[in-house]
């Protein structure tokens, strides 16, 4: 132990008996719920998803968690603020300012109890009254993420300041290993886990050691750990980037059961942060590099990163209602994405990814093609099943070896809709011999997948 550390756990001992005092008093602006000039935000809808500006001008915007009774809380980093937002969009705001840095980090437990990380200690708030909180001093020990565990709220350190720090009651512990920085959440096997550059640490009940997991070298730099929906821990890294360029060469990791290390690239411009596992078996992140979006795995490989508009996303969370919201610290504002609108890649994620597109829901055709009285078109009815994303490809319809139309359909999923197609000169043709062609549809999804049909095309 060093001589630092030895002082801290010292200090700690002291510390521990001041922990029960009465709540420390912190200059707040923050109300109740139910306040009556909390003002609810005037979203700016802006296609499939709603844009919530902060009122707070230039307030840094960070982490952003889920509470239990559906609000949701945020960090302001460049204000000293916390802010809330709930499923209405109504904001509240409160500056917390213990005395001894900037606020760096939120988490919520299962009581709807805050806890704020800082440089030198945790802080405890109940949601009902933002002007005063309970502070747990960490000594020496800087605080840069905080989450809540099973049986205690565990706070990691910096890449300067690594560290790991166990609160449990009203004491704390500070321990010199493992040295984990950053990176801190929950495995599903129960147990903390936290990251240094070039490895995952889990962490023993009590915090005093760990087992390390090596990471291979295109896995290097992990920047976010969350429960997956299999294995002992997933994790979001990249290669950090520099002033002169964005993060890069993401990739999405886990440590199987038999803790073996796999990872899914998700794109050479992508940069996977602030993870989130959802109730829909989903791996959440945002993406921060030159490909900017949200992005999602399952276990199997299937997902997407999809921009979201012009926004940047900082960090996320899976909303009580069912839709992402994040923060976006560039445009000082948290936007709220249905789920439905994030199963496609829509932007450029560079080479290497190995993201599997969802697959299509089947698609039929009616039976019945209409040409128009000038028989240039011709339309055909697309019927798309139930599934989560859209139905699009091309349409081929052939009589004989003979192409008569030809065109393209894109139908929601679970829905039918009425499509053109154009007919060919040869098509033309036989409609002025005869008012009825048996012909063959050929449906031929943007998956590669293809399915036929016999239908007739009339005049």
């Amino acid at each position: 132990m060093t001589k630092r550390r030895a002082r801290l756990h010292r200090a700690m001992a002291v510390l521990a008996g001041a922990l029960v005092l009465p709540a420390l008093a912190i200059t707040g602006t923050g109300l109740p719920p139910a306040a009556a000039d909390d003002t609810a935000a005037r979203p700016a809808k802006a296609g499939s998803f709603q844009v919530f500006p902060v009122p707070t001008p230039a307030a840094g915007l960070g982490r952003i968690v889920t509470a239990p009774n559906g609000d949701m809380w945020f960090v302001e980093k460049q204000t000293n603020k916390l802010g809330r937002i709930t499923p209405a969009g109504v904001f509240t705001e409160a500056t917390v300012d213990p005395g001894f840095g900037a606020l760096n980090d939120v988490d919520v437990d299962a009581s709807g109890n805050l806890w704020l990380a800082f440089p030198g200690g945790v802080v405890r708030m109940h949601p009902s009254n933002l002007n005063a909180g309970t502070l747990y001093p960490t000594g020496d020990q800087f605080v840069r993420e905080v989450r809540v565990g099973p049986t205690a709220i565990w706070g990691a350190g910096s890449t300067a300041d690594p560290g790991v720090v166990r609160l449990v009651g009203d004491g704390g512990s500070t321990y010199d290993a493992p040295e984990c920085s950053e990176a801190l959440g929950r495995g599903r096997d129960g147990l903390m886990w936290c990251a240094e550059f070039d490895r995952v640490i889990q962490l023993n009940d009590a915090g005093t050691s760990g087992v390390t997991y090596p990471l291979p070298a295109n896995a290097t730099y992990p920047y976010s750990v969350a429960t997956g929906p299999t294995g002992k821990i997933w994790f979001g890294r990249d290669n950090g980037g520099s002033m002169f360029t964005s993060p890069a060469n993401g990739n999405i990791g886990w440590v199987a059961d038999n803790g073996q290390v796999g990872i899914i690239r998700t794109g050479d411009r992508t940069a996977p942060r602030s993870l989130v596992t959802g109730p829909d078996g989903n791996v959440w992140f945002t993406s921060v590099g030159a490909a900017k979006g949200i992005g999602h795995v399952n276990a199997a490989g299937v997902g997407a990163v999809v921009q979201v508009g012009n926004y940047e996303p900082t960090a996320l969370t899976y909303g009580a209602d069912g839709a992402i919201w994040f923060t976006d610290k560039a445009n000082n504002s948290i936007v709220r994405v249905p789920r439905e609108n994030l199963w496609v890649t829509n932007v450029n994620v560079g080479p290497n990814s190995q993201l599997i597109p969802h697959a299509q829901p089947a698609t039929s055709a009616k039976k019945k093609i209409k040409a128009d009285k000038k028989r240039k078109k011709a339309t055909l009815t697309i019927s798309c099943a139930s599934g989560l994303t859209a139905c699009s490809g091309t349409i081929v319809v052939k009589a004989g070896k003979a192409k008569v139309a030809a065109g393209a359909y894109a139908v929601p999923a679970s829905s039918s809709a009425k499509v053109k197609i154009k007919l060919t000169k040869a098509g033309r043709k036989l409609l002025q011999r005869s008012k009825a062609v048996k012909v063959k549809v050929v449906l031929s999804a943007a998956t590669g997948a293809q399915a036929t049909k016999k239908a007739k095309l009339t005049r």
